[in-house]
């Protein structure tokens, strides 16, 4: 009797694992390749839109077909706050956190140093004084801050009056707030 051979497929294993592979490997590939095209495509056509606009913008015609240029707008209007006299600036928070009055503040001009003392006024007389340093930022300037134990003061409404002084510059600064 003749014996039949045992044939190995371990091959047809491996053919069809690298199909797979590579078949993913492409998938992969073309996904990963469109998700970028797509924006770097969407971008460029954005900022060719952007270009044309600003020309558009920056040229307009007059009547008799003359062309003339559009005077350029100037970003930010106003004197540069650096430069003033006095220094001015906000209340940017009077706001109770626990048991404390919480007074911050910006100052528009950048400070090196300097110092901010606060006043808090009820019903027209002063229940509270307070110091703190000048803190600099990239190009204004704000107070440490302040937080008032309310156990000192008590409720009601108060003026806040924080009176900047840096160098020969100096400033009032006002707000309120209510307890």
């Amino acid at each position: 009797m003749a014996q039949k051979r045992k044939r190995n497929k371990k091959w047809i294993y491996w053919i069809v694992v690298l199909v797979f592979f590579v078949l993913a490997g492409t998938v992969v590939y073309y996904v990963w390749d469109s998700y970028f095209r797509d924006k770097s495509e969407q971008s460029s056509e954005q900022r060719t839109e952007q270009v044309e606009e600003k020309k558009t913008e920056e040229i307009d015609e007059k009547e008799d077909g003359n062309v003339v240029e559009k005077k350029k707008v100037e970003q930010y209007d106003g004197e540069d706050p650096n430069m003033a006299d006095d220094l001015s600036g906000v209340v940017t928070y009077a706001g109770v956190s626990g048991d404390k009055l919480m007074v911050r503040l910006n100052i528009d001009q950048y400070l090196d140093s300097g110092s901010c003392e606060l006043v808090l006024e009820k019903d027209s007389s002063v229940v509270y004084n307070s110091v703190a340093n000048v803190i600099s930022n990239v190009s204004t300037a704000t107070c440490e801050g302040f937080d008032v134990p309310i156990s000192e003061i008590g409720t009601g409404h108060y003026v806040i009056n924080v009176n900047v002084s840096a160098g020969e510059k100096s400033g009032i600064i006002r707000g309120e707030a209510d307890i």
